[in-house]
């Protein structure tokens, strides 16, 4: 069965990053796309990406990490996504291979509807399946990697 899916998706591209491509320097961008498209504050959304990664590693495999931020108040879930297949400097994934795909979420604590969280239910999910790390990690481009999330979230 298809069933749409209402989660955003933000393709954040390589020309957003400040050089040197570092995880602070990725962090930054994406804070600052996601902050566009939300209508929240840069550094809110900074700080709580900061503030996840210091409780624990959001890394996973085949050079993927998901970075999250959850804000105060209401705040549709945004999956913003970033391929820099040349590897980001000082970030690795669980096997010790450099993150090539960020995929950075960014939601609110209060008000998230059952679709959305539905959605992120189902993403979640999805990472634990065979291959679908695999799949996302062979995406090149942001818009690629968007459809390859969007045909597994699809296929509940």
């Amino acid at each position: 069965m298809v069933k749409p899916v209402i989660l955003r998706f933000e393709p954040i591209s390589e020309g957003e990053i400040k050089r040197p491509v570092d995880k602070q320097a990725v962090l930054r961008a994406i804070s600052a796309a996601l902050a566009k498209v939300s209508g929240q504050e840069v550094a809110q959304i900074q700080s709580a990406f900061l503030e996840r990664e210091r409780i624990g590693n959001t890394s996973l495999t085949s050079g993927i990490v998901i970075p999250h931020a959850v804000l105060n108040g209401r705040q549709s879930p945004i999956l913003g996504i970033f391929n820099y297949p040349q590897g980001i400097q000082g970030w690795e994934d669980l096997d010790g291979h450099p993150i090539t795909h960020v995929l950075a979420i960014l939601m609110g604590k209060a008000g998230i509807t059952e679709q959305e969280a539905d959605d992120i239910k189902h993403f979640f999910m999805a990472l634990a399946l065979p291959n679908f790390l695999q799949k996302i990690s062979d995406t090149k481009q942001s818009q690629a990697t968007i459809a390859v999330i969007k045909q597994q979230l699809e296929e509940k």
